[in-house]
């Protein structure tokens, strides 16, 4: 069954003020959700994918035991028209210990009015599937006969896109095209929970955390374009493979595949421990695109140290034609905000915010965890990650950095709260982020440097790939210390673990 959290859905703008904060799906939404897609032939011009051999699975590294789930997606673009043709194929292997007798699909972009068109969905043998429900911007899809532990299944969908004229992370601007969530995603199934879906959660036009659960699964996209291939430049995740205009992508054991266009991105390289780090910036803020590059190779060669690699070939940093920042596996997009207002000194969003969503290649990619109800794992790390961030490089301003990001904005509320709280965004932010940002400094101050930083290194190692809990983390936190947490935990946490 489906674990149903019904809220609401969203708006979000921070400003380019000194600093609200970070990691929100971005723009105004027409929420009014689309009518639910029919599968009728449409009447829309479409173009024929470029042919290209089909890949085979590739064999991945323990801990998924090579289980994890494998899409396969092949994509049109025609950018000027905002016309998108794709197939997405997906291979799930049922990694529960129970039969499962429907598979779910979350269908993001049915948000979004008129957006996407599905023209088919087949099993992989060709047969093809008539009978599914709706639910929200969810396709259930029930099996005739249950899918057993470890027993595969292959479904193929053949969809249109048409992209919004909106800014966020799913839109297209007059100056950049945005897909995330642009295809069918199966969420993670726990067997006392169900599938892991919730509705995004939005208070006063304002959207509250972000809502999706990821597994950890690999990625094989293939992109063709329409229309002039030579005027783009695509940040990805990942390294291009192009052959005669056809590119292909493989990013295994990542949570999403993201990528950005432009015709008009300015790109600057770096290199940091073997990762490439490519920044795409509009080009009246080509230097802020390169300040944002040597800002990540710093971050990159911190967390590294700290965390271990990230196991990533490449990072790419992206200007975004909207107001937020927002992190994606080997991406992250920056606000156009913190490019135009960086005026070459580290007091500014540029080098507090890139810092933070760097880190959440560690912090939600690598180690996933679930987003609506423990944002905390992922935002709290990612926030204090910034004044680490600070203390490396800029020690001298570390009060400035605590000042005007965290306690010039009140800091206050449970760090363990969810994205479904009643007092909205704001209320969100000053716990989750800011209060977080506290709490993990008391926890450093109590437990010592060592213990601190050798803990955070055995959280990152010992759960990569995985969906790590709370519990996760205070088992792991226990491992390294012995020191009375117990005040610690109850000012900070509503519902305090059992820690001895």
């Amino acid at each position: 069954m489906i674990n149903q959290t019904i809220r609401k859905t969203m708006l979000l703008l921070l400003g380019v003020v000194i600093l609200l904060g970070a990691c929100a799906p971005t723009g105004e939404v027409e929420i009014a959700p689309s009518a639910t897609p029919t599968l009728e032939p449409t009447a829309a011009p479409t173009e024929t994918p470029t042919a290209i051999p089909e890949p085979s699975p590739t064999p991945t590294p323990l801990p998924l035991d090579g289980q994890q789930t494998q899409y396969f997606i092949d994509a049109t673009i025609n950018y000027y028209n905002r016309f998108i043709s794709a197939t997405s194929r997906v291979i799930y292997t049922n990694k529960t210990q129970v039969p499962l007798n429907e598979i779910v699909f979350i269908i993001y972009p049915t948000i979004f009015q008129d957006a996407i068109f599905i023209r088919s969905i087949k099993l992989g043998d060709g047969t093809a599937i008539s009978i599914f429900n709706w639910e929200s911007h969810r396709m259930l899809i029930p099996l005739e006969e249950p899918l057993l532990p470890g027993e595969q299944i292959e479904i193929v969908h053949e969809f249109e896109l048409y992209m919004p004229n909106r800014e966020g992370t799913f839109g297209q601007t007059g100056r950049q095209l945005n897909l995330a969530y642009w295809f069918p995603i199966i969420p993670p199934y726990d067997e006392e929970q169900g599938w892991l879906v919730y509705e995004i959660s939005i208070v006063n036009s304002m959207i509250v955390g972000e809502h999706l659960v990821f597994e950890a699964a690999d990625f094989n996209v293939t992109l063709a374009f329409s229309d002039r291939r030579e005027n783009f430049s695509i940040a990805a995740g990942a390294p291009a493979n192009e052959t005669d205009d056809v590119i292909n992508y493989q990013l295994n054991l990542a949570r999403t595949f993201t990528i950005s266009i432009s015709d008009i991105f300015t790109v600057t390289e770096r290199q940091v421990d073997g990762i490439t780090i490519l920044s795409y910036a509009f080009p009246e803020d080509a230097a802020s695109g390169e300040a944002a590059a040597d800002i990540t190779v710093d971050a990159v060669r911190l967390y590294s140290e700290l965390f271990g690699p990230p196991e990533r070939d490449l990072i790419s940093v992206v200007e975004a034609d909207f107001l937020h920042g927002m992190e994606f596996d080997g991406l992250i997009l920056l606000s156009r905000g913190f490019y135009m207002f960086h005026d070459g000194t580290p007091k500014t969003n540029l080098t507090i915010i890139t810092p933070h969503e760097i880190s959440h290649q560690w912090f939600f990619s690598l180690v996933g965890n679930n987003q609506a109800l423990e944002p905390w794992l992922d935002e709290t790390l990612a926030t204090y990650a910034e004044v680490l961030f600070y203390e490396r490089y800029y020690p001298d301003l570390v009060e400035w950095w605590w000042e005007n990001r965290v306690d010039g904005h009140g800091p206050s509320g449970y760090v363990d709260n969810t994205i479904y709280l009643e007092a909205g965004y704001d209320a969100y932010r000053n716990s989750v982020y800011l209060n977080g940002a506290r709490f993990m400094q008391e926890l450093r101050e109590a437990v010592g440097e060592e213990a601190f930083f050798n803990f955070l290194y055995d959280y990152v190692r010992s759960h990569r790939y995985q969906i790590a809990t709370g519990e996760d983390f205070w088992r792991t936190l226990q491992a390294h210390t012995a020191a009375d947490l117990s005040d610690i935990v109850a000012r900070y946490f509503s519902t305090p673990p059992a820690i001895p």
